[in-house]
Order: structure tokens, then sequence, then C-alpha cells
């Protein structure tokens, strides 16, 4: 099947096909062979035998070697056994996780960046700072001559506005336009 394909299928390709096959590639190269699966039926058999046979591959068992047989190995190739960890819950635990899968990993690290951005832009502890009964008093006085100020600001503005601006700019204008519509409805 292969060979018939190489002309149609690139290197590249193949490598996308069998990585979204084994559920390995990011989600681009997943869309990227979705597409040509579904313009390509020669594609999407291709993908559908490496799907097969990727999951023929994750369904085998694991074997346990004998010891024996695992020193020997070690020996001969010069190298040290495997050591055992000392806390095999948490080993096993730890190795559980696959972090060799994208989105595994790209969301560990997510998770990651997220909780240290979130702990640098909302952990701003605010300098407590107590306060003598002398200064709140001094406070509260300060507040009230302060509103008092602009009470009588307010109250002589309003003053102003009505015995200068609303007679001389507003009433006055108002009256001499009703005055005319008067004149003219009444035909005088």
């Amino acid at each position: 099947m292969q060979e018939k394909n190489s002309n149609k299928i690139d290197e590249k390709l193949l490598e996308k096909i069998i990585a979204v096959a084994y559920s390995d590639a990011v989600l681009y190269d997943r869309m990227v062979v979705w597409i040509n699966a579904m313009r390509d039926p020669e594609i999407k058999e291709l993908l559908d035998e490496y799907k097969l046979t990727a999951s023929s591959v994750h369904s085998l068992d694991e074997k346990k070697i004998p010891e024996a047989n695992l020193k020997s190995v070690y020996h001969k190739i010069g190298q040290r056994g495997k050591s055992n960890p000392a806390v095999p819950f948490i080993h096993s635990f730890i190795h559980s996780f696959n972090f060799s899968k994208p989105l595994v990993s790209s969301a560990a690290v997510g998770l990651i960046i997220v909780a240290i951005v979130s702990v640098l832009l909302f952990y701003n502890p605010a300098p407590y700072q107590k306060y003598t009964k002398a200064e709140i008093e001094l406070a509260q006085q300060q507040l009230g001559e302060s509103l008092a100020i602009v009470n009588k600001v307010f109250y002589q503005t309003s003053k102003k506005i009505d015995a200068e601006v609303i007679t001389k700019y507003v009433s006055k204008p108002l009256n001499k336009g009703l005055n005319l519509i008067n004149d003219y409805l009444i035909g005088g």
C-alpha cells in the first residue's frame, strides 16, 4: 500500500498521518491530516490502517523479564542495573502521567503559567495602617469643614444663577418669545 501512495503522499504528510494514528500529533497536524483524508480516500485508508496498527500496539501487554536475565544483559553491556526507587508509590504515581504526549505536557505547562501569573497579578498585600483616635477625630472635623465650604459655594452659586442668569438670559428672552407668539396668534 505504501509503494502505491509514495508518489502521492510525501514524507512529511506520512509522518503526520503516523503521528495522528498514534495520537501524538498536535492539533494543527490533526487538522491537516483530517482535511487530506476527507479529500483523498487513499489517505483515509492509509490513516485507518495506521490507526488499526496503533491500537494493536497499544493493546500489547508489558512482559516481565526475569531478574537474572536483566542482570546478565546489564553485565554484558557494562551498565549497572536499574535501582528501585525509595518510595515506590510516588515513583509509580509520577510515571503514571504520560508527559510524552503534547496535550498533557502543554496542559501542565499552561496550568503552571496561569498559576504563576495569577499569583503575581492578584497578590498585592495592602499595608495595614492603624490610625489613632485623635487622627480619626481630626479627619472628621476636617471633613465637616470642607463639606461646609462646598455647601456655602453651592448655595451662593444657586443664588447667583437664580438672580442673574435665569432672570437675564432665560426668562427675559422666553417672555419676549411668548409675547411674540401671543401677538401673532391674536393677530395683534
